[in-house]
């Protein structure tokens, strides 16, 4: 049996965010497509025979109970009465808060690393279910293709896209989604699309940057200053993190080496969504 492991578990941009109505129970039906890019956190896990699901490094702000990964480990002991534990390391990378799914990344890898050192035998079907339970982006990240996202995000199938490299840059503003979902100037009635229509180069956006450059200034200043170097930028997901799109490595780098001092920016490339074995993984480029 193997007794230990470790992975890098990758971030996500959202390449649009609509919002077409709402459910009964309150939830918004979104539509968007998920991306994986190459920033990641590293998860190390070591196996425990005495049960213990413990956490010996980790985000400071966020209790060991409270955290996505705890939380995981302990729904996947509890859902297969696996009697092993484990000890989790977490060093962090993506930023959080941001829009980009580190927590839910972190989470999806957390399942799917005990899933093989424990040797409880899910499938990715049953870890996808497992996963929706701890957060809706969870799924994607157990997957292994970009994907169309619909409902509250956990209606997935995979889409095509060419490979990409991005600029991703966090003004170091959080901004907390359910906040952002109060604002009666969110706009909820988005047409529906098809994927075919993304394809085509329909019209399309995030919902959400009006609302959060209006409660967070700093988010539209980023976001001028990033589509001054590159014609365009969009936020992902809730916010705050903003991406453009770089065909040259080049000019991607020198976006980098100018970002103004009080952000932080990261050179990235679309990847697998699902975690990877650090020794697979080749950290991006940060500029703190």
């Amino acid at each position: 049996m193997i007794q230990s492991l470790r992975i890098r578990t990758p971030a996500k941009i959202n390449l649009f965010l609509h919002i077409t109505g709402r459910r009964a129970d309150g939830y918004h039906l979104l539509q968007s497509v998920f991306r994986a890019i190459d920033l990641c956190d590293t998860l190390d896990l070591v196996t425990r025979a005495d049960g213990v699901i413990s956490r010996s490094a980790g985000p400071s702000d966020i209790a060991a109970e409270a955290d996505l990964c705890i939380r995981a480990a302990k729904l996947l002991q509890q859902h297969t009465a696996c009697r092993l534990g484990c000890d989790i390391a977490l060093q962090k990378v993506i930023p959080s808060g941001a829009g980009l799914g580190g927590g839910s990344s972190n989470a999806a890898g957390v399942l799917k690393a005990l899933n093989q050192l424990w040797q409880t035998g899910l499938s990715n079907t049953e870890l996808h279910t497992l996963g929706l339970q701890l957060g809706a982006d969870v799924p994607f990240f157990i997957a292994g293709h970009d994907q169309w996202a619909e409902g509250v995000g956990e209606q997935l199938s995979a889409i095509d896209l060419p490979a990409a490299a991005y600029v991703v840059l966090y003004p170091r503003v959080h901004c907390p989604t359910p906040l952002l979902f109060s604002q009666p100037d969110l706009k909820r009635n988005c047409e529906p699309l098809s994927p075919s229509d993304f394809l085509s180069g329909c019209e399309h956006e995030n919902v959400f940057e009006k609302v959060a450059e209006r409660l967070y200034p700093e988010i539209g200043v980023a976001k001028a200053w990033l589509a001054k170097q590159c014609g365009s930028a969009r936020m992902t997901g809730s916010g705050s993190a903003l991406f453009a799109q770089f065909d040259s490595h080049t000019q991607a780098q020198d976006v980098l080496a100018n970002c103004p001092l009080q952000w932080l920016i990261f050179y990235a490339r679309s990847c697998a969504p699902s975690s990877q074995p650090a020794f697979d993984s080749k950290a991006p480029s940060p500029r703190a």
